[in-house]
């Protein structure tokens, strides 16, 4: 998949992430906007008419290749087909954010854990797949399947999840510990000795 740079991170990102973020943020989107408001965004990606032709059948591909795949759909005629997000496109959105988000790590650790327990019912087993990559792609370790750690004060990323995914302290409860008893290899792992 062709990747382009981002001025802003510096980083390159594939064209099916910018689209995804397009989506995201306007919902249903008609293809005939797509390259347009695509551009808009990624006006310094655009380096004249002679790159917006490319520019525009990458997204089609793009687009035509995510639609293969299930991650979005499309309605309408050609020229004025509308674009949405699937399930499967805002788990993959999801993926995106939460491998971007970062909790700030103090200077020194002030010896404390922090807990994590959940008992998010069947029914919801997708909300339950969806923290368990949340806190994985945060640090946070697994203890047993439903408590996990990490050493770090975390709550405006737990405030986060719980709005995100939707979910009360009934499903999901946090705790500081103040110690934990052999806690030598989380030490090791979380690098703290």
């Amino acid at each position: 998949m062709k990747k382009m740079r981002t001025e802003s991170r510096g980083k390159y990102l594939p064209m099916r992430n910018m689209i995804l973020r397009t989506l995201v943020v306007g919902g249903v989107i008609s293809v005939a906007l797509v390259a347009p408001k695509t551009i808009t965004l990624l006006k310094k990606l655009d380096r004249g008419a002679t790159n917006r032709k490319d520019l525009y059948r990458r997204i089609t591909q793009a687009i035509s290749g995510m639609e293969r795949s299930g991650i979005v759909k499309t309605s309408g005629k050609y020229g004025h087909r509308q674009i949405e997000l699937t399930d499967k496109g805002h788990a993959i959105i999801e993926s995106i954010y939460a491998s971007e988000y970062r909790i700030p790590e103090p200077a020194f650790w002030d010896g404390k854990w922090r807990v994590v327990i959940f008992d998010i019912l069947e029914k919801r087993r997708k909300i339950r797949s969806r923290l368990r990559v949340l806190l994985t792609s945060t640090g946070f370790l697994r203890l047993q399947d439903s408590v996990w750690i990490y050493p770090y004060p975390c709550d405006e990323f737990i405030g986060l999840v719980r709005t995100h995914l939707k979910s009360g302290t009934g499903e999901m409860l946090s705790f500081v510990a103040e110690a934990l008893e052999s806690d030598k290899k989380l030490r090791e792992h979380f690098r703290l000795l």
